[in-house]
């Protein structure tokens, strides 16, 4: 008994994880479908005049029509992150058959994830009749099928009934999909163009930024030359007057007043390793080159200051 409670839950344990790669898949064929439409309506233009049909034989496996109902989903669909969700082909070839212009509205209304084709079907055809596109077509239908059926009551005897059913089918079937398929080459045309626009727009940006990116980089450039001269000039200036020769003697007061404001302006200088880190080579360089004119003129100035006068001793012999 145990032995088949285990085997019961390993099996739907197996049947769950499946469950969820199939509705994975199946999602990914959907979103599939609206990406192939829109390789195929970017190539078609790329395409030369008379092998467009070869091209997507070759290329994407499938008829024309089927690539004419591609690029229409992706026409119609491409932008909908919803639509991509539906995980099923079905459903978004009905969604196809919707007026133009009620897209958002349906999937805003109805689950479509979670209807059946069915539904899907019955819940398009409603939005169509009030739109009255449905009404519409249901009298020319009528209105062909009496002209047919007055046209078989002249020509009577000359082409059996079932036959001259079979005809009037076709061409009904002939003229709705030549209404579809002007609606999708005039859809499928606009939406090419504002994509070509679009990315006419954005090269031109791409360029004005990399344009002003490169003055912004030529500025920087100069900005930092000048400051590395003018450091190096005030590092010059401060060295010549650390090597020149006073001509009068340096009093005490004079020395101490001096070192007060040395001491009074430079004092942060020992808490600047974080600013130091973060400077230029050429500002540090610039700061040792100040630093060692100091060091230099307080070595010579202890120098100075060790000196110890001597008397001269004369000796008698």
């Amino acid at each position: 008994m145990n032995e088949l409670t285990k085997q019961s839950r390993t099996e739907i344990t197996v049947l769950g994880g499946l469950a969820q790669e199939a509705q994975y898949y199946a999602k990914c064929i959907a979103n599939g479908m609206i990406q192939l439409g829109r390789v195929l309506t970017e190539a078609k233009p790329l395409v030369k005049h008379g092998e467009w049909e070869q091209w997507i034989r070759e290329n994407a496996g499938c008829s024309v029509r089927y690539a004419q109902v591609f690029m229409q989903a992706y026409a119609r669909f491409g932008d909908n992150a919803a639509v991509a969700q539906i995980g099923e082909r079905g459903k978004i070839f009905k969604l196809l058959a919707l007026p133009a212009g009620t897209e958002e509205q349906f999937l805003s209304e109805n689950d479509v994830s979670g209807m059946t084709t069915r539904e899907v079907e019955e819940a398009v055809r409603k939005v169509r009749e009030e739109a009255g596109i449905e009404l519409a077509e249901e009298r020319k239908a009528r209105k062909r099928a009496e002209d047919r059926a007055r046209e078989l009551e002249q020509d009577a005897g000359k082409v059996p009934d079932h036959i001259m059913d079979k005809l009037a089918a076709k061409q009904n079937t002939i003229d709705e999909q030549q209404r579809e398929l002007a609606r999708i080459a005039h859809e499928g045309r606009a939406a090419l163009q504002e994509v070509q626009r679009l990315r006419r727009e954005n090269a031109d940006l791409a360029r004005e930024i990399e344009e002003q990116n490169e003055l912004i980089e030529d500025a920087q450039r100069q900005y930092d030359s000048v400051r590395s001269e003018l450091l190096t000039m005030q590092s010059v200036a401060a060295k010549g007057d650390a090597e020149r020769v006073p001509v009068d003697e340096l009093t005490l007061d004079v020395f101490a007043s001096a070192v007060r404001q040395f001491i009074g302006t430079c004092a942060r200088m020992p808490h600047m390793g974080h600013a130091f880190s973060a400077m230029t080579l050429s500002e540090k360089n610039a700061y040792d080159e100040l630093l060692r004119t100091v060091e230099g003129w307080a070595a010579n100035a202890r120098q100075a200051m060790n000196t110890v006068a001597c008397e001269e001793v004369e000796i008698h012999g």
